[in-house]
C-alpha cells in the first residue's frame, strides 16, 4: 500500500471516530468543569456581596430590567449584528452619548428607570458645573452690572467662532466699550486685573448692551426660541424646564456646552477637545461666581441631586482664585467668605427639608474638595496648601479633601511637587487634620503626567502619597503592579476610583462607554463610584452616568448598581455614624425603588415570563407619545421664532 494510501485509511478511521463520538457524546465532564468554572470566576466577582444579599423583589427587579435592556439594544436601537446595511434609525446602545441622547431620553424605559435608582454619594463634581447653562444666562439677565469681554473685536460674523467670552460682575458705573467696534482692545493677554489694571476700563461690555447690539447684528444667524429641556420640572435645575433664549444667549450657551460635532468631529483631537472644554469652563465661571448666584446656586444644586435621587455630595470649587465679586461688584468676599455663603446655603436647605419632612433625602449636606491646578510653580502651590489648611482649620465639617486638577497630558505631574505634598501631609498630621488626597489622575491615554517619561504617570504618586480616591483612573490598567494597590481586600481599603464614563468620552479618552476600562478595574476587585463630572459642560447627569454603566457591560447588573451607590458612601468623607446612617437610608429607598420597578413595569412580565408583545406595544406607545410632544413643541418654537 502506498503512504498516501495508507494516510486515506487513517483519516477515514478518524472519521469514524469522529462520527461515532458525536453520536454517544460523554459531556458530563466538560459540563461539571465548565459550571465549576463559573462557579469560582461569580464568586470572586466585585458585587457577589450584593447579588448574595439580594430578595426576591431584587431579583425579579433585576430580571425586569435585563429584558428591558436587551429589548431595547435590539428594538429601540436597533443595533442587531448582521450582514445587511443598518437602517437610517439604527443607533448603537452604549454607542456615543451625544449622538444617542435624545433616543435615551424620549424612548427608553431603561433610562426611566435609570432616574428612578437610589445613587448614594455624588463625589466629583466640579462646583462651577452642576447648573445648566440656560438658568445661569436667566439669572444674568437680572444683573445690570453683568459684564462681558472678548479676546478680539468682533466685526464679522466669523468673528463669532474664533473669539473667547467671558463674564464678570462689576460696578454699575464701568464704562462699557462696544466689542462690536474695531477699535475694542480686548485680547487674550491683556485682561488680568493684577497684570493690567489700566486695561479695566476698556475691555468689558454691559451685558444687557451687548443682547441689544448682537441681536440687531447677528439675531437672524440665532433665531430666538424656547428652549425645551428633559421632563420633570424643577425650577433653576440642571436640566428640566423651558428657558426662552434670546439670540445673544443662544450663541453664548454653544460656547459653553461641547456640542456633539466638537465632541465626535472626524478632525477633533485630544488637545482641540481639552482646548474647548477649557473654554467653556472660562465661559461658565463669571456666571457663577458671584454673591448672588452662590446662594441661589446651593439650594438649587441640592434640590437637583434630590431630584436624581443623590444623598450627599463633595463638591469640586477652584480656589486659586480667591474672592469673588458681591452682588453690586463694588467689594470682593475672600474664598472664607465664600464658604461661609455653602455652609448658611447648606443648613437653609436643611432647614427647609426638615420643615417639609424631607431631610431623610438629603441629610448630610455638602463638603468641600479643596482644588487647585498642577500648573502653577512651587511656591504659588505652597501658598495654595498653607491657605487649604488655613480653611480647614476654620471649616473643619467642610473642607474634606485635596486635589490636583488640569489636563493630565500637559506639565505638572504630581510628584513635581513631591516636597510640597509630603509637608502637607506631615502638617496635618501633627495638627490632627484630616484633609486626605483625591487626586485626577489616570484620566490620560499617554500616561506620563504632562511629560516625555512614563515613571511620571500620576498614578505612581497617588499610590505613594495614599489617596482615599482617585479622580478617573482611565490608565489604570496598564499597571499590574499599580492594581493591586487599589484592590479591596481584608486588610486594607483599597484606593476608590471616582468613574466619569461621559467625561472621559466627550474627553476622547474612548469613543463610547463600552470601550471604557470600568469594567476590568471593577473586575479587578478596585472599588469605583459613579460621577458626573461636568454636567453642564456634557449634557449628562447622574441618572445618564447610571444608564451609561448598564448598558457598557452586559456583565453589570441591579446588583452592580446597588454595590456602586454603597460604596459611594463608604468611600466618601462622612464620619462612620454617618455612612452607617447613609447605608440605612439607602437600603431603605433601594428596597422602595425595587418595588417600584415592578409595579411599574411589571405588567409586561405576565407570570414572571416578559412578553414581546405587550412590550413592543409600550414602547410604540412611548415613541408615539415623544414625536407627538417634539412636534407641538417644534410648533411653538417656530411660532415665537416667527414674531
Amino acid at each position: 500500500m502506498t503512504e498516501k494510501g495508507s494516510i486515506q485509511d487513517q483519516q477515514k478511521n478518524a472519521h469514524v471516530h469522529f462520527d461515532a463520538a458525536l453520536a454517544s457524546p460523554n459531556l458530563d465532564r466538560y459540563k461539571q468543569d465548565r459550571e465549576r468554572l463559573l462557579k469560582d470566576e461569580d464568586s470572586f466577582a466585585w458585587d457577589w456581596n450584593a447579588r448574595q444579599d439580594a430578595d426576591e423583589n431584587e431579583k425579579r427587579a433585576q430580571n425586569i430590567i435585563w429584558h428591558l435592556r436587551e429589548f431595547e439594544r435590539d428594538k429601540v436601537f436597533g443595533n442587531v449584528p448582521g450582514e445587511e446595511l443598518p437602517q437610517d434609525w439604527t443607533l448603537d446602545m452604549g454607542g456615543q452619548f451625544l449622538t444617542n441622547k435624545k433616543r435615551i431620553g424620549k424612548q427608553s424605559k431603561l433610562f426611566e428607570i435609570a432616574m428612578m435608582v437610589p445613587k448614594g454619594a455624588l463625589l466629583h463634581l466640579h462646583f462651577n458645573a452642576e447648573l445648566h447653562p440656560e438658568r445661569l444666562l436667566q439669572e444674568a439677565r437680572s444683573m445690570p452690572n453683568m459684564f462681558i469681554r472678548s479676546t478680539q473685536p468682533i466685526e464679522k460674523f466669523e468673528h463669532l467662532q474664533e473669539t473667547e467670552v467671558v463674564f464678570n460682575v462689576m460696578p454699575i458705573e464701568t464704562t462699557s466699550n462696544s466689542i462690536f467696534k474695531g477699535d475694542y482692545q480686548g485680547t487674550k493677554t491683556n485682561w488680568k486685573p493684577t497684570t493690567h489694571p489700566e486695561m479695566q476700563s476698556k475691555i468689558f461690555m454691559k451685558w444687557s448692551e451687548f443682547r441689544e447690539e448682537f441681536d440687531r447684528e447677528y439675531g437672524r444667524f440665532f433665531p430666538q426660541k424656547a428652549t425645551t429641556l428633559d421632563p420633570g420640572a424643577i425650577p433653576n435645575s440642571s436640566e428640566e424646564g423651558k428657558v426662552q433664549l434670546t439670540p445673544a444667549e443662544i450663541w453664548v450657551k454653544q460656547k459653553m456646552v461641547l456640542s456633539e460635532n466638537e465632541a465626535y468631529g472626524i478632525s477633533q483631537t485630544v488637545n482641540g477637545v481639552w482646548a474647548r472644554f477649557n473654554q467653556a469652563t472660562r465661559a461658565f465661571k463669571g456666571l457663577l461666581n458671584y454673591e448672588q448666584v452662590y446662594k441661589w446656586y446651593i439650594s438649587n444644586a441640592i434640590d437637583r441631586m434630590i431630584y436624581e435621587k443623590v444623598m450627599y455630595a463633595e463638591l469640586r470649587p477652584m480656589l486659586l482664585d480667591k474672592d469673588i465679586p458681591t452682588t453690586d461688584g463694588r467689594r470682593k468676599i475672600d474664598n472664607a467668605g465664600q464658604m461661609e455663603l455653602i455652609v448658611a446655603g447648606v443648613k437653609a436647605k436643611q432647614e427647609e427639608l426638615e420643615r417639609q419632612g424631607k431631610l431623610h433625602l438629603f441629610p448630610f449636606g455638602l463638603k468641600i474638595v479643596y482644588c487647585t491646578p498642577r500648573s502653577i510653580p512651587p511656591t504659588l502651590m505652597q501658598k495654595e496648601m498653607k491657605h487649604c489648611i488655613d480653611l480647614k482649620m476654620q471649616f473643619p465639617n467642610l473642607i474634606c479633601g485635596f486635589d490636583l486638577v488640569g489636563a493630565e497630558d500637559r506639565p505638572n505631574h504630581i510628584g513635581f511637587y513631591q516636597k510640597e505634598l509630603v509637608a502637607f501631609q506631615k502638617t496635618c498630621e501633627e495638627k490632627g487634620l484630616e484633609i486626605p488626597f483625591m487626586f485626577h489622575a489616570g484620566e490620560t491615554l499617554l500616561d506620563t503626567g504632562g511629560s516625555k517619561d512614563p515613571a511620571n504617570s500620576n498614578l505612581y504618586d497617588a499610590v505613594l502619597l495614599k489617596s482615599k480616591r482617585i479622580g478617573h483612573g482611565f490608565s489604570l490598567m496598564k499597571h499590574p503592579h499599580l492594581i493591586e494597590k487599589f484592590k479591596k481586600t481584608s486588610e486594607s481599603d483599597g484606593i476608590c476610583i471616582e468613574l466619569c464614563p461621559i467625561s472621559n468620552e466627550l474627553l476622547h479618552l474612548c469613543r463610547n462607554v463600552k470601550e471604557h476600562p470600568y469594567p476590568q478595574l471593577l473586575a479587578a476587585g478596585i472599588p469605583c463610584t459613579v460621577n458626573s463630572d461636568n454636567p453642564s459642560l456634557f449634557s449628562n447627569s447622574m441618572s445618564h452616568e447610571f444608564y451609561q454603566i448598564m448598558v457598557g457591560s452586559p456583565a453589570i447588573s441591579i446588583h452592580s448598581w446597588k454595590q456602586l451607590a454603597l460604596w459611594s458612601l463608604e468611600y466618601s468623607c462622612l464620619s462612620k455614624a454617618e455612612i452607617e446612617q447613609g447605608k440605612k437610608l439607602f437600603m431603605n429607598s433601594w428596597k422602595d425603588f425595587c418595588q417600584e420597578v415592578i409595579s411599574t413595569y411589571g405588567h409586561m412580565f405576565p407570570g414572571g415570563d416578559f412578553n414581546e408583545e405587550e412590550a413592543t406595544m409600550e414602547y410604540e406607545a412611548m415613541r408615539f407619545a415623544a414625536e407627538q410632544k417634539e412636534a407641538a413643541e417644534k410648533k411653538v418654537g417656530d411660532s415665537t421664532s416667527s414674531h
